[in-house]
């Protein structure tokens, strides 16, 4: 596990999340390198983060573009600013996964369960709880939720999908389709990971090998679905809700 990057994508009208999210991986994941995706890292907590910087006028998926192209590790785990770790992850279930991707001829596993209204199981399976994403325009095969990949197919996936627009500095969710109809036309594998966690909100599961919740909508805190996570962060880490606002 600890020969896996894990790239953060974020902005810096989001800094402020920053602290939080580096120091909960720097609690789970000390060893492994972190890359932070950004336009400006002024407010970067810690000197060990790598920065590898996009241009702010740019598409969302240029900007990932263009970071991804200076990654050389073969490997992550990717995700955004807002999917905060809340508790401690299955380092040992993690290397399991990682291992499955290197020699098998899977190219991403997400790390929950979101978008699937099925969970379909393939044969000879050497891993319980993965569950297979099938091409249908009935699932989005491509979510931004912490995933492991392969970073050669993300940054194909980023390179050929049609770029999404930004409204402020967030990108819509539209990319997620437009990339999820690529992947349904490549040969792009991907399953998910699915432990009968409860479901969180109305669109995705917890996950209890990556505990990870996405925190932030609108670019407030979801406190509705996180309270009792956010609760105990927010007093960790000296936070006022109130500065971001709830809902």
């Amino acid at each position: 596990m600890t020969s896996i990057p894990i790239i953060c994508y974020s902005h810096s009208s989001y800094s402020d999340l920053w602290e939080i999210f580096f120091n909960q991986i720097n609690l789970y994941f000390p060893n492994n390198k972190k890359y932070l995706f950004t336009d400006d890292d002024k407010n970067k907590p810690f000197d060990d983060i790598q920065t590898i910087f996009f241009n702010d006028n740019d598409s969302y998926s240029t900007r990932v573009t263009q970071c991804l192209k200076q990654i050389d590790e073969k490997i992550c785990i990717f995700k955004h600013e807002d999917m905060i770790l809340y508790d401690s992850p299955n380092i040992t279930k993690l290397d399991e996964i990682i291992g499955f991707i290197e020699e098998y001829n899977i190219d991403y596993i997400k790390l929950l369960k979101g978008g699937h209204q099925f969970d379909e199981v393939l044969e000879n399976m050497p891993i319980n709880n993965l569950y297979w994403i099938p091409h249908t325009s009935t699932n989005l095969s491509f979510a931004i939720q912490p995933t492991i990949w392969k970073v050669n197919k993300l940054l194909d996936i980023y390179q050929n999908s049609s770029p999404s627009k930004l409204v402020g500095n967030v990108a819509v969710g539209d990319f997620e389709i437009n990339a999820s109809e690529y992947v349904n036309k490549s040969d792009i594998n991907g399953l998910y990971w699915y432990d009968n966690e409860p479901k969180r909100g109305m669109h995705h599961y917890d996950c209890n090998i990556y505990p990870c919740g996405n925190m932030i909508y609108k670019g407030k805190w979801v406190y509705s679905e996180y309270k009792s996570e956010l609760t105990r962060l927010f007093e960790e880490y000296n936070i006022d809700k109130n500065l971001r606002g709830t809902i």
